[in-house]
This record gives C-alpha cells, sequence and structure tokens, in this order.
C-alpha cells in the first residue's frame, strides 16, 4: 500500500542482558510494519505474555533493521543500568527522587486501576503511593512521554 518494495520481516532471536544487579533479563523481539513507519519491539515474558521490562524503536521501514535492533539494545542497556526501586523487602522504596517506568493496567482490580512497572517490576497503585508518602509534603512533577520515546 506504501510502495513498499522487499520489506522483511526479520525474525531476531531472543538475547540476555545483565542488569545494574547482575540478574539477567532475556528480551524478545517482534517487528511491527504500520504503514510508513517499522516498529521495533523488545519485551521480556511472563507466563507466555510480554511483562516486566519492555520497550520498542521507530524507524523508518526502508532503513536497516540491524541497526535499529543495535540502538535497541542500546536503549536497553541505558534501562537496565539504573535502579529506581530499593530491594527492600516486603515494601520497596523510591531509591532516590526520579522513578521511570511504564503505566500498564491491573486486571485484578474491580474497577480501571493503573499498575506501574519500575525496574521490570509491578507495582500496584496503592503500593506507590505509600512509596510516595516518604516524599510527604515535596513537591513533584508528572511526565508522561511515548513509549518508543526516552524517559
Amino acid at each position: 500500500m506504501n510502495g513498499l518494495e522487499g520489506f522483511e520481516d526479520c525474525r531476531f532471536e531472543p538475547i540476555g542482558l545483565v542488569d545494574c544487579t547482575g540478574e539477567t533479563h532475556q528480551f524478545d523481539f517482534r517487528t511491527r510494519l504500520l504503514g510508513h513507519i517499522v516498529v521495533l519491539d523488545a519485551f521480556e515474558l511472563r507466563d507466555g505474555c510480554p511483562s516486566g521490562y519492555q520497550c520498542e524503536m521507530v524507524g523508518d521501514p526502508e532503513d536497516d533493521l540491524l541497526g535499529l535492533l543495535g540502538r535497541l539494545v542500546e536503549r536497553l542497556r541505558r534501562m537496565l543500568s539504573v535502579r529506581h526501586l530499593t530491594a527492600d523487602e516486603p515494601e520497596p522504596q523510591i531509591a532516590a527522587q526520579t522513578v521511570r517506568g511504564r503505566i500498564d493496567w491491573d486486571d485484578s482490580a474491580v474497577q480501571r486501576t493503573p499498575l506501574l512497572v519500575i525496574d521490570g517490576r509491578e507495582i500496584s497503585w496503592d503500593e506507590f503511593g505509600r512509596m510516595l508518602m516518604a516524599f510527604e509534603g515535596w513537591q513533584f512533577r508528572l511526565e508522561i512521554v511515548d513509549r518508543s520515546d526516552e524517559p
């Protein structure tokens, strides 16, 4: 439809990347042609479904997909190089004053409730609220960015 000749849907093998704590994360990839752009998704699988760390890279369908994969892997490495939550059990805490993650939905909630994925870990809306209480009285800035942008 867009006049692309010879576009190949490349299948990339999963790769394992190590985070800043030494834990290995296995990433699967999916290529999607969406009209005039190509999207390369990277995601962890849990119970056969994308979960945990996820990100995507957008490119031109006529560009080299291996180059796009290389840029995506570099983004994954940067993502894994920082921890936003402490490993405190039973309840993690915000490690510094910046938290980055992904907004998802909590299918266990009766109503439509957000579920946050921070450091590849699912955090309920209530749990995140308790974490924020360590900063009671402070101000905050909330910035929402497209999943293909770097936060």
